[in-house]
């Protein structure tokens, strides 16, 4: 990380209001040159065609209802909304989801999900070269390669 002043922070993205007399001055920044965003549905579909190509199932739309175990207590498949799936082994991959899964399985994970605001625009012409965040109210913004800004707050302060 590199700390910048004001100045070299307005540098990097041009749209600061780096004014002493703004509602929350800007007193400096927090820089990675090599941080990045990456696009979540492209993410998704990487771990997709790395799992496909090594042999894992991919079935869409189709939501697990149970998790169904022998009676040595391995697992023997899920239950879904299209039926049964036998399986000796299964990869839990519910994001914000994944203890309401385990616990159809009996297994208590200590995970607790907390909803996260955010609003996406229509695309603009680039004005946000990089994600800007502020602790102080706890937001951020950035753009996407489409062109939307998303911006964001903090989380809600109860769990989903």
């Amino acid at each position: 990380n590199e700390w910048l002043t004001p100045e070299e922070a307005k540098a990097f993205c041009p749209p600061l209001n780096i004014s002493k007399e703004a509602r929350y001055p800007v007193m400096g920044a927090a820089l990675q040159r090599r941080g990045g965003t990456a696009r979540h549905d492209a993410v998704a579909w990487g771990y997709a065609r790395g799992a496909s190509a090594r042999g894992v199932h991919i079935i869409q739309n189709c939501e697990v209802t149970g998790i169904k175990r022998a009676a040595n207590g391995a697992v023997s498949g899920v239950e879904t909304t299209r039926g049964f799936i036998g399986a000796k082994k299964v990869g839990v991959v519910a994001a914000g989801h994944s203890s309401v899964i385990m616990n159809m399985a009996g297994v208590r994970m200590p995970l607790e999900s907390y909803p996260l605001q955010a609003l996406v625009s229509e695309p603009v012409k680039p004005v946000v070269p990089c994600v800007v965040m502020s602790n102080t109210v706890h937001a951020y913004i950035s753009q996407s390669d489409k062109g939307e800004l998303v911006i964001g707050a903090g989380t809600d302060q109860y769990v989903s």
